[in-house]
C-alpha cells in the first residue's frame, strides 16, 4: 500500500462513503459480527481471572498477562512486524501507546480491582454499559452508524436488561464478599473508570484503523501487544517499588514464594494472555475494521453476557428468573441492532 494511504484522515472516508470497507459486502458484515462475538466470548474469561487468582494483586495480574501477551504477539507475528516496523510513523507510535494504556494497562487494573472488591456481577454490569457509551461517543463522527432514533429501541432493551439484573444481583448480595463498604465503593469507582477507558480506546482504535487502512488489523493488534508488554515491564518496576512500602496495595507486585504461582502462571500467562489478549484483540480489530463504530459497541454486549454465564458456571448454579429475563432483554437488543445495521446501504449514508 502506498504511503499516501497511511495519511488519509477520517474525513476522506466521510466524503466518499462508497469506499467504506464495512459497506462493501454482506460477507464482510457477517465476518465483522462473527469476529465481534468471538472476541466477546474470549474477553468474558477476563472477569474470571481475578476471581480464580484472588491471592494476587490487580497489578500482578495485569503485568503477567500483558508481558506474556506481548511475547506471544512478537513470536507468532515476527515476520509481519518486521515488515511494518520501519514504516511506522510518530503518530502510529503515539496511538499505540495511547490505546495500550487505555485498553490494556489501566483498564485491566480497574477491572481487576472491581472484581476483587466488588465481585464479578457488579463489575460486569457497569462495564456492560460499553455498547451505550461507545454508541454515544462514536456515532457523533461515524457517518455510517445508524442515527440515534433507530438505535434508541435496541439500546433501551439493553439498558433495561442491565437494570433488571442489577436489581436482582443487589437484592441477593454475595455473602462470600469480604470487602468493606469503602472497598466496595472503591470497586464501583474502579469499574466506572474501566468503562470510561475502554470507551475511549474502542472509539480511538476504530477510527485509527479506518483512516490508516494500510495497517492490517492483525498486525495492529500485535503492535499493541508488543507496546503493552514494554509498558507492563515498566509497571513491574513501579509495582516492585510499591511493594516495599505498601505490600497490600492493588498496585504492589506480589513476591511471597508461598503463593500458588504455578496456577497463576498457567491461567494468566497462557489462558488469559493467549486467548483473551492475543486472539481476542485480533478478532476485535477485525470487527472494528469491518463494522460501524456504534455496531462494534453493540457487539461488546456479548462480553457481558459471556462473563455472566462463566460466572454462573464457576458458582455452580443456574441463573434466577430475573437473571434469565435480563439476559434475554440484553441479547434481544444486540440481535435487533445487528439486524438494523445489516440493512444499511451505502446510498443511505450521509455525504456531507
Amino acid at each position: 500500500m502506498g504511503s499516501h494511504l497511511r495519511k488519509k484522515s477520517l474525513s476522506n472516508y466521510q466524503t466518499m462513503p462508497h469506499q467504506l470497507p464495512y459497506l462493501s459486502s454482506q460477507k464482510q458484515f457477517r465476518r465483522g459480527v462473527s469476529a465481534g462475538l468471538l472476541a466477546g466470548a474470549l474477553w468474558g474469561l477476563v472477569f474470571l481471572y481475578p476471581r480464580v487468582t484472588p491471592e494476587f494483586s490487580p497489578m500482578s495480574q495485569m503485568v503477567l498477562r500483558y508481558i506474556c501477551y506481548g511475547l506471544f504477539a512478537a513470536v507468532l507475528s515476527m515476520r509481519a512486524l518486521r515488515l511494518v516496523w520501519s514504516r511506522l510513523t510518530r503518530d502510529d507510535w503515539r496511538m499505540l501507546v495511547k490505546i495500550s494504556l487505555q485498553a490494556n494497562i489501566f483498564y485491566y487494573v480497574c477491572l481487576a480491582t472491581g472484581v476483587k472488591y466488588g465481585g464479578i456481577a457488579p463489575t460486569t454490569l457497569i462495564i456492560g454499559m460499553l455498547p451505550v457509551t461507545i454508541a454515544l461517543v462514536g456515532a457523533r463522527h461515524d457517518h455510517a452508524s445508524l442515527g440515534w432514533r433507530k438505535l434508541l429501541a435496541p439500546m433501551a432493551l439493553m439498558i433495561l436488561g442491565i437494570v433488571t439484573i442489577s436489581y436482582d444481583l443487589f437484592a441477593h448480595a454475595n455473602q462470600n464478599l469480604s470487602s468493606t463498604p469503602s472497598q466496595r465503593a472503591f470497586a464501583l469507582l474502579a469499574a466506572f473508570g474501566a468503562l470510561v477507558l475502554w470507551t475511549l480506546a474502542a472509539v480511538n482504535n476504530a477510527r485509527y484503523l479506518r483512516s490508516h487502512n494500510a495497517i492490517e488489523p492483525k498486525t495492529w493488534s500485535d503492535l499493541c501487544g508488543v507496546t503493552t508488554a514494554v509498558l507492563a515491564v515498566l509497571m513491574l518496576g513501579v509495582g516492585l517499588v510499591v511493594a516495599q512500602f505498601a505490600p497490600s496495595s492493588i498496585f504492589a507486585i506480589n513476591t511471597d514464594a508461598n503463593l500458588p504461582w504455578l496456577k497463576f502462571l498457567l491461567i494468566g500467562g497462557v489462558v488469559i494472555a493467549f486467548l483473551a489478549s492475543w486472539l481476542g484483540n485480533i478478532l476485535w480489530n477485525v470487527a472494528s475494521h469491518l463494522l460501524p463504530i456504534s455496531l462494534s459497541g453493540q457487539m461488546l454486549m456479548s462480553e457481558t453476557l459471556f462473563s455472566l454465564v462463566y460466572g454462573f458456571m464457576y458458582d455452580g448454579r443456574m441463573p434466577r428468573v430475573l437473571e434469565w429475563l435480563a439476559m434475554g432483554l440484553a441479547l434481544s437488543g444486540v440481535i435487533w441492532a445487528v439486524r438494523l445495521h445489516s440493512r444499511v446501504r451505502a446510498d443511505e449514508v450521509p455525504t456531507h
